[in-house]
């Protein structure tokens, strides 16, 4: 993708956020996933740990930073090495995705996180389970938009989609909130993290510790 077309879309990237309320997890330090904190609209989603997520329980919505995502891959001309790419960030990115969920005002009552993505391959290993999405129109509608966002992010581009069309199908990828929490949040290394920054600042005099799916 040219510098141009990057900085248009971080400018649609910027009204999107906005108007659909997403939340970034951690946007200073490159985490992937921004959320949303809604109700899960369809079909009973049954969970590898036998949970169920109900139409109208309250979930976190998953989305991939896909603007980010495009800056990590760029350049990377090599599907393996852009798989691995993909999969390192997003293995980084799952334990603060729990902690600010394990944070978050609203994070006690939800049943699950529940994303709708072309990128499901390989996620079993991190304890996801992978559904087809219902067949409703907006489904179809995403699906399309989500491959001319591939086609946009891959250095093959346009060639890329041709070859892989007819894997390329967007799937509901789901996980029960406390298997996401017994595999990705870790308090005591939390705390160990917090201990050495709440010293520095006491040294410093009163130093300050700042910081869509249907």
């Amino acid at each position: 993708m040219n510098a141009g077309l990057h900085r248009l879309w971080g400018i649609w990237d910027f009204i999107y956020q906005h108007v659909t309320r997403l939340e970034y997890v951690d946007k200073e330090n490159g985490n992937i996933f921004r959320v949303v904190f809604c109700k899960y609209r369809g079909p009973d989603l049954k969970t590898n740990d036998k949970k169920v997520i109900k139409n109208g329980d309250p979930i976190v919505k998953l989305h991939i930073y896909n603007w980010k995502l495009a800056k990590i891959i760029s350049g990377t001309n090599n599907d393996t090495r852009i798989a691995l790419k993909l999969l390192k960030t997003i293995r980084e990115s799952l334990p603060e995705l729990a902690n600010y969920i394990e944070r978050h005002p609203k994070g006690k009552k939800i049943k699950g996180l529940v994303g709708t993505t072309l990128l499901h391959r390989g996620v079993h290993k991190l304890g996801f389970d992978v559904e087809d999405v219902p067949n409703w129109t907006w489904f179809k509608i995403k699906n399309q938009y989500l491959k001319v966002l591939l086609m946009l992010m891959h250095p093959d581009g346009k060639k890329r989609l041709q070859l892989k069309n007819q894997e390329l199908v967007v799937k509901r990828v789901y996980i029960s909130k406390e298997n996401f929490v017994l595999r990705y949040f870790h308090p005591i290394i939390e705390q160990a993290e917090q201990e050495p920054k709440q010293q520095s600042g006491e040294l410093f005099s009163e130093g300050l510790l700042v910081e869509r799916t249907r």
